[in-house]
């Protein structure tokens, strides 16, 4: 956006001196200018170097414009032309967002003086008698002040940035410096260019402008409000004029408008449409526009003459027309350009949070399968030897309840882990799977096998688990030896339901400088059994989640001879699992 303001502007000051009728090699300044604006841009990168050169590229438009004698036309600055001035302002502001302040302070200064130096030489070399020193040097030093104060601010040293964490009205204020910063120099002009007016016409031109600054600069909160607010002080301001028989300046691009009303209906306009429904964006701006007319049409013009009667006031008026129809195109076009913003915004900020919930679901699911639905396998298997030997032996069937109820106390313990990590704000799998798991995973290990081995009567017996484990003093990261012990969980609970004929289930775990192994296999027939209660078949599908959310490899299939078997590889280095995530 900077650039194409400054674009703007380079073309505007080409323009001028190509038609200058004064002095044609007048020209020869726009390489310089060029030159100038090209550095403004890179300067985003470069702002130190390119600050530098455009200082030596300023005195150089200078020593051409004191050979040629010009006076050329200039905006705040005397003797300094609008392009030279914008591209000065980016690189001071770029130098104090981006650069050290070692560097950002003598660049301003080299800047600053050359400026000033600039337009010491250039007026004293014109034919040129005017000019208003003391003028430029009030401006200049206002726009050093906005523009330093901006980049400090972007830069997130601004001393009370840290505070404006309040109410919206802060926050509104911390965001919207860049506007009233603009906006102030707008005041700044106008203050300074109404010297033919009475002070009675400035002061209501300005008590206007700055009525619509602030409801420009305010307007984010309630912008057909302040639409609506900015239109009623246009009309005020005209019946005022023309009761007390003031006189407006006619030399602004909307005629007698003043330049910070100007600017402040151009960024109500671009608030209605960004921020307001279609239709109260349509009348809103439509009401503007009416207003706008009104006020280059009815405001009493210089040297009192009407705009209806007199015909040279009649042509600025027209003029004045064309320039507002432009300037409302590119506020309407920046106003449904951020609108556009917003939606995409908005869109990507709603997948991105569909996505975290399906992330958390898929968490929660496999929190539920991996740890609840163990405890529940382990109480329907003993239930059913209980069943089977009731008749024969009433007392391995009474141990078996007091089995069943000590699963059923840990499933229960463990579905309010679960719950209890879903009402907090830390993610749910995580939560449960920390309280589940210790940070010394051969224990943890060690603690589920035990569980795993429970015989609940003489005629039932679970496959005997062998386990070893060599984790050769290696620190394991708590979400690697989380997801191993989750595999190991799980595979253990299917070789429960699922292999038949099964005896030995062989679980191993090593480690080495890299990765962190594990491979379970158990001694089945092959054919997998179906389980009472059938199976929800996402207990492979989880495994595989949980390890290639580590960047890391699974494979599940049959054993190389018989059985099932089961492998896990995960990387020890956090690197390679942020990688696998991504």
């Amino acid at each position: 956006m900077f650039a194409a303001l400054l674009g703007l502007v380079w073309a505007g000051d080409s323009l001028v001196l190509i038609s200058a009728t004064g002095n044609q090699r007048d020209a020869l300044v726009i390489p310089g200018i060029t030159a100038m604006a090209l550095l403004a841009v890179l300067g985003r990168r470069y702002p130190v170097r390119c600050g530098l050169l455009a200082a030596v590229v300023l005195l150089g438009d200078t020593a051409v414009l004191m050979a040629n004698r010009s006076h050329i036309h200039s905006l705040g600055l005397d003797e300094i032309l609008p392009t030279e001035n914008a591209a000065g302002l980016l690189l001071v502001l770029y130098n104090f967002k981006s650069s050290p302040l070692r560097k950002a302070v003598p660049v301003t200064a080299v800047l600053v003086l050359t400026c000033l130096t600039s337009a010491v030489l250039r007026l004293r070399a014109s034919n040129y008698g005017g000019g208003d020193f003391e003028q430029t040097l009030a401006f200049g030093f206002l726009q050093l002040l906005l523009v330093t104060g901006t980049g400090l601010y972007l830069r997130g040293n601004w001393p009370g940035q840290r505070r404006f964490q309040g109410s919206p009205m802060q926050e509104l204020t911390r965001r919207q410096w860049p506007v009233m910063a603009a906006l102030s120099i707008l005041l700044f002009l106008e203050f300074t260019k109404n010297g033919e007016l009475s002070f009675l016409s400035n002061l209501v031109v300005l008590l206007s402008g700055l009525v619509m600054a602030v409801l420009a600069a305010f307007a984010p909160l309630r912008p057909v409000e302040s639409a609506y607010l900015g239109a009623a002080t246009m009309v005020l301001t005209v019946l005022v004029m023309r009761v007390l028989g003031l006189t407006g300046s006619s030399g602004n691009l909307l005629g007698p408008v003043s330049l910070a009303a100007t600017g402040a209906g151009m960024l109500l306009v671009t608030y209605v449409v960004r921020h307001a429904e279609i239709q109260r964006a349509i009348r809103a701006t439509g009401t503007l526009v009416v207003v706008t007319l009104f006020a280059v049409f009815m405001t009493p013009a210089y040297r009192g003459s009407s705009a209806f009667f007199n015909e040279s006031v009649s042509r600025n008026a027209l003029t004045a027309v064309f320039m507002g129809g432009l300037l409302l195109v590119i506020s309407v076009g920046t106003g449904m350009y951020f609108r556009a913003r917003d939606e995409e915004r908005a869109r990507s900020v709603s997948s991105a949070v569909e996505s975290a919930q399906q992330a958390e679901r898929m968490a929660l699911a496999r929190e539920l399968h991996d740890v609840v639905a163990h405890h529940v396998t382990g109480i329907v298997v003993q239930a059913q030897a209980a069943q089977m030997v009731a008749e024969k032996n009433p007392k391995a069937a009474t141990d078996a309840l007091a089995k069943i109820s000590e699963s059923g106390t840990e499933a229960l313990t463990a579905m309010r882990r679960l719950v209890a990590s879903m009402r907090s704000t830390e993610p749910a799998g995580a939560s449960a799977a920390t309280e589940q798991a210790t940070t010394d995973l051969e224990a943890d290990l060690r603690a589920l096998v035990e569980s795993a081995q429970r015989q609940p009567t003489e005629h039932t017996r679970p496959p005997r688990v062998d386990l070893k484990v060599d984790l050769v003093d290696r620190q394991i990261p708590q979400e690697v030896a989380r997801s191993a012990l989750r595999v190991v969980q799980e595979s253990l609970t299917n070789s429960e339901k699922h292999a038949l004929g099964a005896s030995l289930v062989q679980v191993k775990v090593w480690a080495d400088h890299a990765n962190l192994y594990t491979l379970i296999t158990d001694d089945g027939s092959g054919v997998r059994g179906q389980p009472v209660g059938g199976s929800g078949g996402y207990g492979l599908v989880g495994m595989r989640e949980r390890i290639e959310l580590l960047g890391g490899r699974f494979h599940a299939g049959p054993g190389e001879h018989v059985g099932w078997r089961v492998e896990a590889v995960l990387p020890l280095d956090e690197q390679s699992g942020e990688e696998g995530q991504r």
